[in-house]
């Protein structure tokens, strides 16, 4: 095999993929190693960092040793993408001071209530809500001083990994900007921001655009994980852009559907604004910005699901057998609605307070009913979502090409197209954000003389099917709609006191 080729590697939150990708967006081989979390109190979600190194060394040795079985030539480039506002505080030696604190974890609730102000929401884009990793800062000088104290280095997911392949300390400006610690505007750590957080300039990383050259794999990386001395090491992004990215999503009439362990939806634009409807992220096309609304528990929520129906394994036997039972319903799942939000209510409420409910629940219901109802809801919020960021911008979303593992389940895309009224592309590459990786890890190498960034992301992506809406269900979904729209507003009260409960 003598194609170049380029790695994606993307450090999610529950593994660890790595994938060559070809000038064309072939994946040829692949390595996976899975990641765990732990949850020390209720609410809270800590990962070691240590894990994701030796998680993505795995990987990387899977994949190089699969490489060397199809008689590849080396790699030309690598570029990573990864679970965003994780972090980690690291002490002089590069050791974790404390376990990292991932996007998912929800403990800085009062934090948020006092320091997520308009102020903070011009300068970084991210409306107020449980993901920035700006107020778990606040709470660790708040509850952990002696943390904070001890941290010379505090790192994204990707800036740790660069630190680990190559020795120095820099991330790309699409990884850090979720932290909630940048001036969007210019895309440089916020002084005002850093302030807040406890932090000073030199206690962060440094910024390189996304797909420009970091630099390269040391010898000590390359023992452990199987790469050539002197790969270059490109800057990548986060996931949510990284999957955009590689659906080649890049207009602004164009939305990418991740369906991950969160659900994220997407557009492009060229301007920098802000919006409850919205986070304003750096896009992977340097200097431009991706607006993206989120679920924090999109595929969680059917993972969750599936966890508390006994004898249900977590493998694809387990998630078919889900799919079945929901098959049994019908749509409107028998007057039944799932809210769902099982960590937090993100766009547009972005109440750390709220969380997941059934709502007209009734003897009659069986687990068919729940299940087809959990994935009504997610098609609902997400129709929530797309409608606030069509009007907010006013540009119509022509196209919506979804990835991620929840789109390769027939069921579930039958129903987000009916919810949505919108005709479905499927992107090919289920590893959609890796593809992207690949892209910017092509772009910043030149991969077979590929110099434009948008050319390289049409070549190597496509699509493999679409999927209409259903005629006869519209109306239903549209009524079925405008009830679970009013369901959070009614409910807003009781999430705030029930939080006292837990």
């Amino acid at each position: 095999m003598s194609e170049p080729y380029v790695i994606g590697v993307d450090c999610s939150t529950t593994a660890v993929k790595a994938i060559a990708f070809d000038a064309d967006g072939q994946p040829l081989a692949e390595g996976r190693a899975l990641l765990a979390r732990a949850a020390p109190s209720p609410g809270w979600a800590e990962q070691s960092a240590v894990d994701w190194w030796e998680a993505t060394c795995t990987a990387l040795r899977s994949l190089t040793s699969s490489l060397t079985d199809l008689r590849a030539g080396p790699p030309q480039g690598i570029a990573i993408t990864h679970q965003r506002e994780s972090f980690v505080c690291l002490d002089g030696s590069g050791k974790e001071v404390r376990p990292a604190i991932l996007w998912l974890d929800t403990r800085a609730g009062d934090q948020i209530a006092r320091f997520g102000t308009p102020e903070i929401h011009a300068i970084s884009g991210k409306p107020p809500s449980t993901t920035p990793s700006l107020y778990k800062l606040i709470w660790l000088g708040e509850n952990e001083p002696e943390t904070l104290a001890a941290t010379a280095m505090v790192a994204d997911t990707h800036a740790y990994l660069v630190w680990r392949l190559t020795g120095r300390w820099a991330t790309s400006a699409a990884s850090a900007d979720p932290m909630s610690l940048l001036d969007m505007s210019s895309f440089t750590w916020s002084d005002r921001l850093l302030d807040l957080a406890g932090l000073s300039s030199g206690r962060v990383p440094d910024l390189v655009a996304p797909g420009s050259v970091m630099s390269t794999v040391s010898p000590e990386a390359s023992a452990q994980t199987g790469l050539p001395v002197g790969l270059p090491v490109v800057a990548g992004g986060g996931d949510g852009q990284c999957a955009g990215l590689g659906a080649a999503a890049l207009e602004p009439n164009h939305a990418y559907l991740s369906l991950g362990t969160s659900l994220t939806i997407g557009v492009q634009s060229g301007e920098y604004s802000v919006s409850p409807n919205y986070r304003t992220l750096a896009s992977p096309v340097a200097g431009s910005y991706t607006l993206e609304a989120l679920v924090a528990s999109g595929m969680l929520s059917l993972a969750w699901l599936r966890e508390q129906v006994r004898g249900l394994p977590d493998s694809v036997e387990g998630v078919e057998t889900l799919t079945r039972m929901a098959r049994t319903s019908r749509p409107g799942s028998r007057g039944l609605l799932f809210l769902p939000y099982l960590t937090s209510a993100e766009t547009p409420y972005w109440d750390s307070t709220a969380r997941a409910a059934f709502v007209g629940l009734g003897d009659y219901h069986d687990l068919g009913d729940m299940a087809h109802a959990v994935y009504e809801g997610l098609a609902l919020e997400s129709r929530l979502l797309l409608d606030a960021i069509e009007t907010e911008r006013g540009t119509p979303i022509t196209r919506v090409t979804a990835m991620g593992g929840g789109s390769r389940s027939s069921t579930l895309l039958s129903i987000f197209a009916d919810v949505l009224a919108r005709d479905i592309s499927v992107a090919s590459e289920v590893e959609t954000a890796a593809l992207g990786a690949a892209m910017l890890a092509a772009f910043g190498v030149g991969l077979a003389g590929q110099g434009d960034l948008r050319e390289i992301a049409a070549r190597m992506s496509r699509t493999v099917e679409t999927v209409a809406p259903g005629v006869e269900n519209q109306q239903l979904y549209g009524d079925l709609f405008a009830v679970y729209r009013t369901i959070y507003p009614n409910l807003r009260d009781a999430f705030a006191s029930l939080a006292a409960f837990r």
